[in-house]
């Protein structure tokens, strides 16, 4: 029985494999892990390099963007590719594109599958290089956003059959485009300029390879979102304790490791629990009293330091000021984030406590640009607090503790608002959203939920008054004084 059994496993495992090792065979590499052989260099002077098996580009100052690519050009291929980029460094991969005497004076056009590690987050859209711009950004595909890794290596899948160009970033569906401008052309490696910037900062790709005339790849299926459950919360669902002791616990917000990472203002430290092996420990022990947070799809973690009177941006070891002052004078309090899809920051900026050093005459929301200065674009709610966005980023809503108001408007570009509306009648600190449009707010001692039509949909008593909350998959979790609690829900998070 033995050796019959492992001889139909055998012939089981070739007979499967067989089809594999003949997929594999179609794969061409395009880098042969030593030398630059069938590339050459077009646009600016960056430098390119092989280094231990991949090829990198550096950044050269005071020339334009710079591409190293392939002599033969290619129509319909599947490529698949992996990179590494600096996280201040934009760059891109070049499919069917060309450098013709005729158009620009050579200058390098065509299809680029963008690398983007700003909190933009981008990577995987599909911009025009050298003409029409964005061709498929990733505003609306919050997913492929959030699937970029940054400082590490990530995966791209590059699909370009006829007229249609598919993406995959680590496997997750991003950009779906049809276009039939150029059919054909080569593939390219960008390095993005820099300016004026001296020190060099770099991108890399590794085993890079691609597949001439392939079938397509299935239709992937999307989510249906359109089925509201018909309960939040379940009859017996109950709040589990998973840490206490803390003097006022803020700020929820999953981080690109899946822990969830909160606050303790008084005592100015963060905190982290991790699902896994439900600990909590400190990860930061000076916060500047910070409040609400948020992890960018860029990695980045978004710090209101309320005691530090700031909004700041924190990757690795690096701390940058997003926004300190408005025209000069110090800000109140900032109190609750929530980025945008376009690389934005809206933020609000109450004071609780003292007042005699206030410089501002208005608790207002504000808006930090992509690119720009910050905007204060709501001066008319008496304490601004919570704020989220929804699903599709076209609405903002604002807590207002104030007149226990929440307050919706209509989102018609970066920072600008239009059709301000009361869309319920409670109060709350934070705010969270899932991905049917509902409002889960912390209001009266009670996590309420609030469906996007402004109705009130579910109610639930923590052990102790919530200050705020994030949705994470089907896993409410909420800082509640002096305990951080969680209960499950029938509903999905954004993240």
């Amino acid at each position: 029985m033995t050796y019959k059994n492992s001889t139909i496993l055998g012939f089981l495992v070739v007979f499967i494999t067989l089809p594999l090792s003949a997929q594999d065979s179609k794969w061409k590499s395009l880098f042969d892990g030593k030398t630059l052989d069938g590339w050459t260099q077009k646009g600016g002077k960056a430098k390119y390099s092989v280094e231990n098996g991949t090829i990198v580009g550096h950044t050269v100052p005071k020339t334009p963007n710079s591409f190293l690519c392939t002599e033969k050009h290619y129509g319909n291929f599947v490529l698949e590719l992996e990179f590494k980029v600096h996280p201040e460094l934009n760059s891109g991969v070049q499919i069917r594109s060309n450098s013709l005497k005729d158009y620009k004076k050579g200058r390098v056009h065509g299809y680029q599958v963008e690398i983007d590690p700003s909190d933009r987050a981008y990577t995987a859209g599909i911009y025009d290089e050298g003409r029409r711009g964005w061709l498929f950004d990733l505003k609306n595909n919050r997913a492929a956003r959030y699937a970029f890794k940054q400082n590490q290596w990530n995966k791209f899948r590059v699909e370009a059959i006829d007229n249609r160009i598919r993406t995959w970033l680590n496997g997750v569906p991003a950009a779906d485009l049809k276009d039939g401008m150029t059919k054909t052309g080569f593939i390219g490696l960008q390095v993005h300029g820099v300016g004026n910037r001296q020190d060099s900062i770099s991108v890399a790709w590794r085993n890079i390879r691609i597949q001439e005339n392939p079938q397509p790849s299935p239709e992937v299926k999307k989510p249906d979102y359109s089925k509201h459950p018909a309960k939040i919360f379940a009859p017996d669902a109950k709040f589990e304790k998973l840490a206490g002791g803390f003097r006022f616990t803020e700020g929820p917000a999953v981080g690109p490791d899946g822990k969830i990472y909160f606050s303790d203002i008084p005592t100015s430290r963060g905190l982290v629990y991790d699902p896994q092996t439900n600990q909590t420990t400190v990860f930061r022990k000076s916060t500047g009293r910070t409040n609400g947070m948020f992890w960018t799809a860029s990695d980045a973690l978004i710090c209101c330091e309320g005691g530090n009177r700031r909004l700041t941006r924190i990757l690795g070891d690096s701390t940058k000021v997003l926004a300190e002052k408005f025209k000069g004078k110090k800000l109140n309090s900032p109190n609750d984030i929530v980025p945008d899809a376009v690389g934005g920051f809206y933020f609000t900026d109450p004071r609780y406590g003292k007042r005699d050093n206030l410089e501002l005459d208005v608790e207002a929301v504000y808006y930090v640009p992509r690119r720009g200065k910050l905007m204060q674009i709501e001066t008319d709610i008496p304490r601004p607090n919570g704020i989220i966005l929804s699903p599709d980023n076209k609405t903002l809503y604002v807590a207002d503790t104030g007149k226990n108001d929440i307050w919706a408007f209509d989102v018609v570009g970066p920072g600008k608002l239009k059709n301000k509306r009361k869309f319920a009648d409670v109060g709350s600190d934070g705010m969270s959203m899932d991905v049917y449009g509902n409002v889960y707010l912390t209001s009266a001692g009670s996590i309420v939920v609030y469906s996007a039509e402004g109705k009130e949909i579910a109610r639930v008593k923590p052990p102790e008054s919530p200050a705020n909350c994030v949705l994470v998959g089907s896993t409410l979790y909420v800082t509640a004084r002096t305990g951080f609690y969680k209960i499950e829900t029938n509903s999905q998070g954004l993240e």
